[in-house]
């Protein structure tokens, strides 16, 4: 149960600076495809169980979370790296295409 309140929790960042409780639930209930209440039992440890759909369903969409910011934060990364690239040929025109290249690395 408790891992489920945790992963809620997890669901619902980030939080903004005026941002109430009950609006993290909302966000986590949202999320998780839960009702409100439902997701509020479960987030101060009130329910007395949890069914495996619900739990799945958390543990799914924390997954889902995770997996947008990691594209997020890879975009964000090629981003920087092509404007550092942009820069350096700008300042040093001896840098060619096959040394910039050294550094770059895609996935597989």
């Amino acid at each position: 149960m408790r891992e489920s309140s945790k992963a809620l929790r997890l669901l619902a960042e980030p939080y903004g600076p005026a941002d109430r409780v009950k609006c993290a639930i909302w966000r986590a209930a949202k999320l998780a495809d839960l009702s409100y209440w439902r997701c509020s039992d479960l987030w101060y440890l009130k329910a007395h169980r949890i069914l495996p759909d619900e739990k799945q369903r958390i543990l799914d969409a924390l997954a889902e979370k995770q997996q947008a910011e990691e594209r997020y934060e890879l975009a964000k990364l090629r981003t920087r790296l092509a404007t550092l690239e942009s820069r350096a040929k700008k300042h040093d025109q001896s840098l060619d295409s096959e040394t910039l290249d050294l550094f770059s690395w895609t996935p597989r």
